[in-house]
Parts: structure tokens; sequence; C-alpha cells
């Protein structure tokens, strides 16, 4: 049995999907989320494709609002750390808060996280989607699906 791997696009969609944990964790280094191949999805930092380059699995997967679901992630990931970067500024600097330092760190922080992060918003949130709607078989692209 195959554990969410294919050898090549057009072979058609494994039989198992891999686990959340699995999916996430390769979504999070910018894999494939099925099958785990580099750069799946991307060519370069910002160039996508529209399927995984080694299983086929499209990204939007007939979904028209597939992008929301990546920018949510990246502002999910972008306000937790300008949260915990507040915290820390105020620990470190206590008693007497070094506020526009603080904010100067973290306005650039808002504004370079989710150029850097990107890419990964998209295959984290293919993650997410592919655990809550398992994956149909029109969702990979194949010689007989262009």
């Amino acid at each position: 049995m195959m554990t969410g791997s294919c050898e090549a696009i057009g072979a058609g969609p494994p039989l198992a999907r891999p686990g959340l944990v699995k999916m996430l964790g390769r979504g999070a280094l910018r894999r494939c989320p099925w099958c785990g191949d580099r750069g799946a999805y991307f060519e370069g930092w910002y160039t996508k494709n529209d399927a995984c380059r080694n299983c086929g699995l499209t990204w939007r997967r007939g979904d028209v609002g597939f992008e929301l679901g990546a920018v949510t992630v990246t502002t999910i990931l972008t306000f937790g750390v300008i949260v915990l970067g507040v915290g820390a500024g105020l620990i470190l600097t206590a008693p007497d808060f070094a506020v526009r330092e603080i904010i100067m760190g973290l306005v650039a922080v808002a504004v370079v996280l989710p150029i850097l992060i990107y890419p990964c918003s998209y295959t984290i949130w293919q993650a997410f989607d592919l655990a809550m709607r398992p994956a149909q078989p029109a969702d990979w692209k194949t010689a007989s699906h262009p």
C-alpha cells in the first residue's frame, strides 16, 4: 500500500492520506503536504505551479477562495510573532519599557515576515485544507485531466 508518495505526474492519487502532523511539517518546509516533494508548488520563491511537480496534486482543488486560507495562515503566524515580541520586549525592558524600540522592531517584523513566509503559508494551508476536505480524484493533474 502506498503511503503518500507518487512516482511521477499522472501516476494518480496515492491510496492513503498522510497524517495531519506529517502534512503540516511538510507544509512548514515548503513541500507538498501530500508527497513531501521539495518546492512542489513553487518554481522560485514566489512563482507558483498549478500542481505539485511530483504527485500532480493541484493547490487550488476547485476552491476559488484558497488564497484566503493562505492569507489567514500568514496573518496568524505574523500576529503570533508580534504578540510574542511585545511580551518579550516588555519583560526584557521592565521596569523602564523601551516602547519606541519595541514598536520599531515589531513594525519591521510585520512588514518582512509575511514576505518571507509567503510560500510556506500556501503549503501549510494546503495541509489544513487536505485534512478538512479529503482529496478527490479530480484534484490530481494527470495526462488525461490537464
